[in-house]
């Protein structure tokens, strides 16, 4: 898995303004992916995304958090970036938006580390044995779909959180900038100033016929300006640079502060899924039920999705072109009835607006609502198992169909996943 995150980041950076797929990330990511690009193609708008390796860890690693099923384990890798965001229509910039960042992501691997493409799976619809690589597209010979479309390591869930502290390099670059400045202002505008007070002082001064003395003071103030710029520069720049960088963790802190109040709400939520079996990484979680309100909010009805049951979303979210995860999820309420979950949950975002050629960045909070039957066992999405029609028996892709096409009946995805019931 070495630099996977890497590979899907280069990826991405393509992905949105290009024909490219996606082949490092699974099947949701790219859903939504592709949901987007649909959205910017009718609005004629090009949106590209550039990641450029910074800081102590570039190339990201693991960090240890992971969760498993009998064939497949989760792992946590984060890295560091320069992100940069272009939006442009008809050839010209309407929005561009440039971090330092930390990119978290969700990477799936086959339990024991070998691909599993080459083993033998047999058929539940028809018995015929075949290669797991050769199922991903369905069985050969009956034409069975299954969830697992691919084959891992890949990224199944990916945020991008904005990091407010500054590398050595980044460090030095910065108090460069600022002496420069400050020696600018002190070397240049105070002798400047002093020139202009001095000699107005000293006319002043003679008109009144001041004592010699006192106007050639007053005349040799520019030079003592210079020589007290000259000596207080290096310490003004410490000073004003540290004044800089404080503040702006300060106002960091205070945007992350609501954000970091939320994650006491995700024990609670973990300790109920545990009752029933359920597994629970609270980045995937999050990354996953971002993907899914992605794909319903970019869709053009968000009532065709097969995770989602709710009504026709507002038409100002027709406008929204991307929208920016900030990390962080608040469940503000967990209701089991009937081993059915019923989840409300706060989602914490920025999201991108176009209209008539003009765009916006602002922050905005989605309120979600969620249910999954508890009952049934969680496998994280990535093992193989068939998709049959409950009522016909019929197997069908239900990741991109609601509907049996055999009879028409709804297949109840929150039997396999979770559904999503409103987006506000």
């Amino acid at each position: 898995m070495a630099n996977i995150q890497q590979q899907f980041l280069s990826e991405l950076s393509d992905a949105l303004s290009t024909d490219r797929k996606l082949n490092t990330c699974d099947r949701e990511v790219q859903n939504y992916v592709d949901i987007q690009k649909d959205r910017l193609r009718k609005k004629d708008l090009l949106l590209d995304y550039e990641f450029t390796p910074r800081g102590h860890n570039p190339e990201g690693r693991e960090m240890g958090r992971e969760a498993k099923d009998e064939h497949y384990v989760a792992k946590m890798w984060t890295g560091t970036t320069k992100y940069t965001r272009l939006l442009q229509k008809n050839g010209k910039r309407i929005n561009k938006k440039k971090m330092n960042a930390n990119v978290w992501s969700v990477v799936i691997n086959y339990l024991n580390g070998q691909n599993m493409g080459d083993e033998i799976y047999n058929c539940p619809n028809c018995g015929n044995p075949e290669k797991i690589k050769a199922l991903t597209e369905g069985c050969p010979y009956c034409g069975t779909s299954f969830k697992m479309d691919e084959l891992y390591p890949k990224v199944t869930a990916y945020n991008i959180v904005e990091d407010y502290s500054k590398e050595k390099k980044e460090m030095l670059k910065f108090y460069l900038i600022v002496s420069a400045i400050t020696f600018g202002v002190l070397l240049v505008l105070v002798p400047i100033l002093a020139v202009i007070f001095g000699g107005l002082g000293a006319v002043v001064m003679f008109m009144l016929k001041a004592d010699p003395e006192a106007i050639m003071h007053m005349i040799m103030l520019p030079a003592g300006a210079v020589a007290y710029g000259i000596f207080t520069a290096p310490f003004m720049s410490l000073f004003i640079g540290g004044m800089i960088l404080f503040g702006k963790l300060l106002i960091g802190a205070a945007k992350s502060a609501p954000l970091l109040a939320t994650f006491a709400s995700h024990q609670k939520f973990e300790e109920e899924l545990k009752k029933y079996g359920q597994d629970y990484m609270q980045e995937y979680f999050m990354s996953q039920t971002v993907a899914k309100m992605k794909s319903a909010i970019y869709s053009e009805d968000a009532r065709e999705l097969p995770f989602y049951e709710g009504e026709a979303l507002p038409s100002e979210m027709k406008d929204i072109v991307d929208v920016f995860f900030r990390g962080a999820m608040d469940f503000k309420s967990v209701d089991v009835k009937n081993d059915v979950a019923y989840v409300s949950a706060d989602v914490y975002t920025e999201v991108l607006r176009e209209s008539n050629g003009k765009a916006r960045e602002s922050e905005r909070i989605f309120h979600v609502n969620m249910r999954k039957n508890l009952s049934k066992k969680n496998d994280l999405a990535f093992s193989i198992s068939k998709f049959m029609c409950p009522t016909c028996g019929v197997s069908f892709n239900a990741y991109k169909h609601k509907n049996c096409p055999a009879c028409g009946n709804a297949y109840k995805m929150e039997d396999a996943d979770w559904v999503i019931d409103s987006i506000k």
